[in-house]
């Protein structure tokens, strides 16, 4: 559904927010060209959608119609070419933690798995110290949750998947699924802030309850995929729960689409060198049932493969959305004068800093503190910070 009634300008200055811009920047959101669908931004119909794949055999998934993510960049780029064109840098808050150039996380969706299916997954992963997002189906893993529970207090991170593996268009169906599945969870000694839905669907209804139960964040690539996490903006309402987005090809799809496993390898190593390159997440997912069990050689490569990249966070969704929501709660102001750039703030933070992009395209991160540099050629001014 499209919601009509939320303003181009407001969507861009959600847009401008979320990406970690000075407020001074806002000023700049009715000059975004009108070309750009941004209204599309507020656009939640997801379709079946043929992806690239290898040769010609294409992954299909029901996926969100609108990429916020190429949205997303259209609006910052127009940015940047409005502030270059006077001469002045971009600035905002860097993506990821001081020292890393992007992010990895693996999350696994329980469904229909066993025990032994369970197990399997999380060995491959410790393997390789990698700690995975596990999202439960209660239902079907019912007769094991204190032994989830027992798994998370290993490190990992384990969240609900569901009770029964469905998504529904209504408020009262969602509400009865997830309260459910999170009570048994948590009767069985697992705090429950995360949620990925049943076939990766997402609707308003759904957020509501997601609202009312006070989840932290989810991920469904029905309403977002391959992109930097983001609050929904519902009519004038921007939602509490944190969306992260995930990449929406799994093992399970690439063999419905005929890949081999060789060529499952090299989708997936095409995949992983492409987000480390241009330092976007690089966040899969995968099910320990009819897949992983399947081709464990192809989830231990993944796992090798990221593990050996280097300057990266690999996480798991809880510990990343509490990073987020930390960087988007600093604040800073930046001021011009002359040929000097100053920088305010009262953050003491030492993972967050701000990333600089000036009109030659030269890029710089500096960390979020008080001072000052010279705004032509982005080098750090040697006089007392501000």
């Amino acid at each position: 559904m499209l919601f009509k009634s939320v303003s181009q300008r407001r969507i861009i200055r959600e847009i401008l927010r979320q990406e970690g811009c000075p407020s001074s920047y806002m000023k700049y959101a009715d000059d975004i060209p009108r070309e750009i669908p941004v209204n599309s931004f507020a656009d939640y119909v997801s379709q079946l959608t043929s992806m690239p794949g290898i040769g010609n055999k294409h992954p299909q998934e029901i996926i969100a119609r609108t990429n916020r993510a190429l949205l997303r960049k259209a609006v910052i780029n127009a940015l940047k070419t409005r502030l270059f064109s006077e001469k002045l840098p971009y600035i905002h808050l860097a993506y990821y933690p001081k020292g890393y150039r992007t992010v990895a996380t693996f999350r696994i969706d329980c469904d229909e798995s066993n025990q032994v299916d369970f197990d399997r997954v999380v060995n491959l992963a410790g393997l390789h110290n990698i700690p995975l997002t596990l999202f439960v189906h209660v239902k079907s893993q019912q007769s094991y949750l204190p032994h989830i529970a027992s798994i998370r207090q290993k490190g990992q991170d384990v969240q609900l998947h569901c009770y029964k593996h469905e998504t529904y268009n209504d408020y009262r169906n969602n509400l009865d699924n997830l309260i459910k599945g999170k009570k048994m969870m948590e009767e069985a000694g697992m705090k429950v802030s995360g949620f990925a839905a049943p076939y990766g669907k997402w609707n308003p209804f759904l957020n509501r309850v997601m609202e009312k139960l006070d989840f932290a964040f989810s991920s469904e690539f029905a309403l977002c995929y391959d992109d930097l996490p983001f609050f929904p903006l519902i009519n004038r309402h921007v939602s509490k729960v944190l969306q992260l987005p995930v990449h929406p090809v799994c093992v399970g799809l690439l063999r419905k689409a005929g890949l081999s496993p060789e060529e499952m390898k090299q989708y997936f190593d095409r995949t992983i060198s492409e987000k480390y390159e241009r330092n976007e997440p690089i966040m899969f997912y995968g099910h320990p049932y009819k897949e992983i069990d399947q081709y464990p050689e192809l989830f231990n490569y993944m796992l090798s493969r990221i593990s050996q990249l280097s300057d990266i966070w690999i996480t798991t969704y809880s510990e990343f959305a509490t990073w987020w929501k930390k960087r988007l709660h600093a604040r800073f102001t930046v001021r011009i004068k002359k040929k000097l750039t100053y920088i305010t703030t009262g953050n003491s933070d030492p993972t967050l800093h701000i990333h600089i992009e000036k009109p030659d395209r030269s890029e710089l991160l500096l960390p979020l503190a008080n001072q000052s540099f010279y705004t032509a050629e982005i080098m750090m001014d040697k006089t007392t910070p501000v």
